[in-house]
């Protein structure tokens, strides 16, 4: 959607083969800053995609390894962002998806390289915000990696330092008429390492910036996420969520979509928006892209930062009551699987619960599949159900017939299945605490879990679709 959004790409000028005499030095602080810049306190997810193991001249075993080792020496001068490389990354090479991709490849998304062009970074902005950079690196070419003077093979690590400089924000101090010894003049030489300039230039572009935060550790729920499949009007992913306790409850809610493509789903949701509305059904916030909220620095500066720029997050402080947060595409008529988050900060003794999402129910992959986290020392008591046809009587159409309901811990070890709820060995528990579903053939499981992760997976019996409704209760007493 970013024609729409009227985004700017622009393409830096390319690092061009030449003599291996390397520039005179000069005016150590002569660098050159891009008109772009990442959110402050960004994590930048590079998707590392550059083939299999080689033997290369400096010991490292992939153009990935060279390429991650690059980005860790960027990383050193960073005080206000940092570069995550991902390895032999499955993320597909889409121009203008707001990922962050490293390839070889002989053109440049279908155009030309120049005779002398051996690699180029690709920007995109929004306001002078950075939103995704792409490196290509020229497949004609003859690659290695190795320190000291050139030889005749190019040397993969010292370009990828110059490229990743570009991707930081600096541009060729050579062609802005500077005379200075830099990784980033737009010439190969005999510099391996990074200079004192480029260094510089990072300084200035990220020294200063908000401090970086952490949620504090408290036993209770603290991330609550639901993936499933997001179409358009009634069939948008539906969270609800309770806030407990007389003080407000700082959260985090993210709507995720094409970065799950990194991790094998396909069809994931290109442009997720998010809506949060309270239980009177008002407006309270929403979000599209989140880098340009007002709150972007400070969910980045939790480190909870989407990957992909155009998926959305809201940072809000949330008095008790009964919430509800809507996952839908961009566009009216978008689908895929999205993801729809809720992070509890755990800033006041207020806590968010007790979520619920509802969604398309489909088989094999396409299953629902919520995530929570138990968090302190001790262990919790919960009951997750599934729900499907007692929709029907609220309105909802094409509710699951009859769910299935499986928990699943960090380690992939299967904790409970359960079908019809009666069937649980907790049932008379479940009953107790007045979570029991009021169709049988809708699913409960009570269990007290350690603290760690989990997954429920909704599935209908039969590999059946429909809307399904995921819920996760916390049975800890409710705070003061």
């Amino acid at each position: 959607m970013l024609a729409v959004k009227t985004l700017v790409r622009r393409t830096l000028p390319p690092l061009l083969v030449a003599a291996l005499a390397c520039i005179g030095a000069g005016n150590s602080s002569a660098y050159v800053l891009s008109t772009e810049k990442w959110t402050l306190n960004r994590t930048v997810v590079m998707h590392l995609s550059l083939g299999g193991t080689v033997a290369l001249d400096d010991g490292f075993t992939s153009f990935n390894q060279s390429a991650a080792d690059a980005l860790n020496i960027w990383n050193q001068y960073l005080a206000h962002l940092k570069f995550s490389p991902r390895l032999a990354s499955t993320m597909p090479q889409i121009d203008g998806d707001a990922d962050n991709s490293v390839f070889f490849s002989s053109t440049i998304y279908g155009d030309t390289f120049g005779s002398s062009t051996v690699a180029v970074t690709l920007i995109s902005s929004r306001s002078n915000v950075t939103t995704e950079t792409d490196v290509i690196f020229n497949s004609r070419k003859t690659w290695n990696s190795y320190r000291g003077p050139l030889v005749q093979d190019l040397d993969f690590h010292r370009v990828a330092l110059h490229e990743f400089g570009h991707v930081v924000g600096l541009d060729h101090p050579d062609e802005a008429n500077q005379t200075v010894t830099a990784i980033m003049n737009s010439r190969v030489s005999n510099l391996d390492e990074l200079q004192a300039d480029d260094i510089n230039g990072a300084h200035a572009l990220y020294d200063q910036g908000p401090t970086y935060l952490s949620s504090i550790p408290a036993p209770n729920l603290v991330n609550l996420s639901t993936r499933a499949l997001v179409g358009p009007g009634s069939n948008a992913l539906i969270g609800g969520f309770i806030v407990q306790g007389s003080q407000p409850a700082t959260i985090i809610l993210r709507g995720i979509g094409n970065s799950l493509a990194a991790f094998g789903v396909s069809n994931a949701l290109e442009d997720p928006v998010i809506e949060l509305r309270n239980q009177n059904g008002t407006l309270l916030s929403e979000s599209d892209d989140w880098i340009i909220g007002s709150n972007a620095e400070t969910i980045a500066s939790y480190r909870l930062d989407p990957t992909n720029s155009l998926e959305s997050a809201l940072l809000r402080s949330l008095t008790a009551g009964n919430y509800t947060v809507i996952v839908r595409g961009f566009g009216a008529t978008d689908t895929g699987t999205g993801l729809v988050e809720l992070y509890d900060l755990h800033t006041t003794n207020g806590r968010a619960g007790n979520i619920s999402s509802r969604g398309q129910v489909r088989s094999g992959n396409d299953a629902m599949i919520a995530g929570f986290i138990i968090g302190g020392s001790q262990p919790k008591e919960v009951v997750v159900r599934a729900i499907g046809p007692s929709l029907a009587q609220s309105g909802v159409a094409g509710a699951l017939a009859d769910p299935t309901l499986t928990l699943v811990a960090a380690s992939g070890t299967t904790i409970a299945s359960n079908d019809n709820w009666q069937s649980d060995p907790n049932a008379t528990r479940v009953s107790a605490v007045n979570l029991a579903p009021s169709q049988p053939v809708e699913s409960a499981i009570n269990r007290t879990l350690s603290p760690g992760s989990y997954t429920a997976i909704v599935r209908g019996v039969n590999n059946a679709t429909g809307v399904g409704l995921v819920e996760v209760y916390d049975l800890g007493p409710p705070p003061p």
